[in-house]
């Protein structure tokens, strides 16, 4: 990347939606991965938003990729991404919670969320 481009390339890997949905298990350090890339990209001066499950990759070397990061005009505080750890931390990080879940749930709970209905007290 430079001052006014932007490389795309082809990341393999399966998004953090799939692992869901296949019960590939997600770790804290890949949470804390994304953590990290969100804030270089704050000190970059752009604003993350819209991150979802469908928008951060886990490489087959377990690495985390997070892509389709910024809309680069919006100013409003995404709170996306810190309600997604907070679910990380407090549900999915628990033993006993399954690391596999239905692709429908997951669709359904995401419109929930997205109309406001579900509300998750992020980090």
């Amino acid at each position: 990347m430079g001052d006014n481009y932007l490389v795309v390339d082809y990341i393999e890997g399966k998004t953090l939606f799939s692992c869901l949905t296949e019960g590939v298990l997600v770790t804290s350090d890949q949470i804390k991965g994304v953590d990290e890339v969100i804030s270089y990209v704050k000190k970059k001066g752009l604003n993350p938003s819209d991150i979802h499950l469908n928008n951060i990759l886990v490489t087959p070397k377990g690495e985390v990729k997070v892509i389709d990061l910024a809309r680069f005009r919006e100013t409003k505080d995404c709170r996306q991404w810190s309600d997604l750890r907070y679910a990380f931390y407090h549900y999915y990080s628990r033993p006993l919670f399954p690391k596999r879940l239905p692709e429908f749930f997951l669709n359904f709970i995401s419109s929930l969320y997205k109309k406001n209905i579900l509300r998750v007290k992020g980090l």
